[in-house]
């Protein structure tokens, strides 16, 4: 009798729990779509189909690899001006790091491997002249510009300072 009554009151609990999930679930749940629903539902998946791989290349890698590595290959202009090789031949990685800043453009980054793979092999036979040229070459595009001639301040940037009628172009 004992098992009976066990039983009986779980069936009352399980069936007191299914009532109150009918009565508190269309409150937070959606009960069903009509056709108009759905099919906005379909096609904005759709249209974010894509949207993390842009995300991912919008982060600032590009840009990162342009500020740490850009300096250091400018840098060799001295070790190619003398025809130090061994110099040129030592930031080979620095060149394959810097080249991913055109990742995203595969005519512009098949054109800077191809260039710093032909630059280094030059280094490597000991070709002055072809490394100058190639050197030249690889340096010209104009997102060095703006790492060759560098911003000169006045005075720190700081958080007070910044809104105070400052311009960037001021400092």
């Amino acid at each position: 009798m004992a098992r009976n009554s066990g039983l009986s009151a779980a069936l009352v609990l399980l069936g007191a729990a299914c009532v109150l999930y009918n009565a508190v679930a269309p409150a937070f749940v959606a009960t069903g779509l009509n056709r108009r629903e759905a099919l906005q539902a379909a096609s904005l998946s759709i249209a974010t189909l894509g949207t993390q791989a842009a995300w991912a290349d919008a982060q600032g890698e590009p840009l990162a690899c342009l500020t740490r590595y850009g300096p250091q290959i400018l840098k060799l202009q001295a070790a190619v001006d003398k025809g130090d090789m061994e110099t040129i031949l030592k930031k080979e990685p620095k060149f394959k790091l810097l080249n991913s800043y055109w990742r995203n453009e595969p005519a512009l980054f098949t054109k800077y491997s191809t260039l710093a793979e032909q630059l280094l092999e030059a280094a490597d036979e000991g070709k002055k002249d072809e490394v100058k040229k190639l050197y030249k070459e690889y340096t010209s595009d104009p997102i060095f510009d703006a790492l060759k001639t560098p911003i000169k301040r006045g005075h720190p940037m700081s958080v007070y300072n910044n809104g105070a009628g400052n311009s960037y172009a001021d400092m």
